[in-house]
């Protein structure tokens, strides 16, 4: 299935910010959004909070909108009521359809913190 423009767009921001290391370990920190709402994040083994809505910001918005309304991907507003955490850490890991594999692009804290946090959407 061919990716729309914006979507190769955003994929090629995103791998032009990790290769300059902006997809390192988590950043510390919270914080909150309007209709996205907060930060449930989590925390990798070392302690380290993970900042769930600054990954989302950083690489899921030029497909699913700033407040998730969607536009070239789903609405996500309400996504935890349709998939689990684990299905959702399953989704970013491996893709789906047109939308494209964060495995080795974040961390497995890093995806493990946007599962929680958009399972959290209901």
């Amino acid at each position: 299935m061919p990716r729309s423009a914006a979507c190769r767009l955003a994929f090629r921001l995103r791998q032009e910010h990790n290769a300059a290391g902006g997809a390192g370990g988590g950043t510390t920190g919270g914080a909150t959004g309007g209709t996205t709402g907060g930060t449930t994040g989590g925390t990798t083994g070392g302690g380290t909070t993970v900042d769930a809505t600054a990954l989302f910001k950083a690489n899921c918005v030029a497909c699913h909108g700033n407040n998730m309304e969607g536009g070239v991907g789903p609405n996500l507003t309400k996504v935890g009521s349709k998939y689990s955490k684990d299905q959702i850490g399953t989704i970013l890991a491996n893709g789906r359809g047109a939308m494209p594999s964060f495995k080795g692009k974040l961390t497995d804290a890093d995806i493990g913190a946007l599962s929680d946090w958009l399972a959290a959407k209901k």
